[in-house]
């Protein structure tokens, strides 16, 4: 199974600057993603965000022979313990810590596992699910337990996944005024779109579109 997608990523406003708050990639050739946001202080964001991504393409590889619900348990298995070794080595007094979402496209279907804040929604006949759960966790990776869910998936279905930031009011009424217009709407265009309205308020946010071929 294959998709066409596209991630987005804006930058997190601090005193007169910005960082980078919110991370995403695309991992398997496009058959599995992952976002992160840092939750802590700001000086850790990159830390803990770097920590979670590499160890989820760590695990997702070392399970690359396993069932895609397994292999996603695995990748997100070790990105927590990826993440708490790094907080191991660390002086702060009040330890980082990371949301996670995390998707793998396998055996005709789409398992996905979040921790923390996090949104992702399927749409299909232009009916959209919802498939994380309405009552989020605002702990993180090394402190909240992950939900999972898997659903069957097929060609045309549209997948929009990322922060809790790039699913405000206003960003997920432009994004679905767009598809309604044009069901083939790219995903390049709606990750930007989701995107857009936290990068002009300065909180950041990261969005992961794809289609399913």
């Amino acid at each position: 199974m294959r998709s066409d997608a596209h991630i987005s990523i804006t930058r997190t406003e601090v005193r007169r600057g910005q960082l980078t708050r919110h991370a995403a990639e695309r991992l398997d050739a496009g058959r599995a993603f992952v976002t992160t946001t840092g939750l802590g202080l700001p000086r850790t964001w990159g830390l803990s965000t770097r920590a979670v991504l590499d160890g989820f393409e760590r695990g997702l590889e070392r399970a690359r022979t396993a069932p895609g619900d397994q292999r996603l348990e695995a990748a997100v298995s070790e990105a927590r313990a990826e993440l708490a070794a790094r907080c191991d080595t660390l002086v702060e007094r009040t330890l980082p810590d990371a949301t996670l979402v995390a998707l793998v496209l396998a055996e005709g279907k789409l398992h996905v596992m979040s921790v923390g804040p996090g949104r992702v929604y399927l749409q299909r006949a232009e009916r959209p699910e919802r498939l994380t759960a309405r009552e989020e966790d605002e702990a993180g990776l090394l402190r909240a337990r992950p939900a999972i869910c898997s659903t069957p998936v097929g060609p045309g279905d549209l997948i929009l996944a990322g922060s809790v930031t790039a699913f405000s009011t206003s960003s997920i009424a432009k994004a679905m005024s767009v598809l309604s217009a044009d069901g083939g709407t790219s995903p390049s265009t709606l990750a930007t779109l989701l995107t857009e309205p936290a990068g002009r308020a300065g909180v950041g946010a990261a969005a992961i579109v794809l289609r399913v071929r």
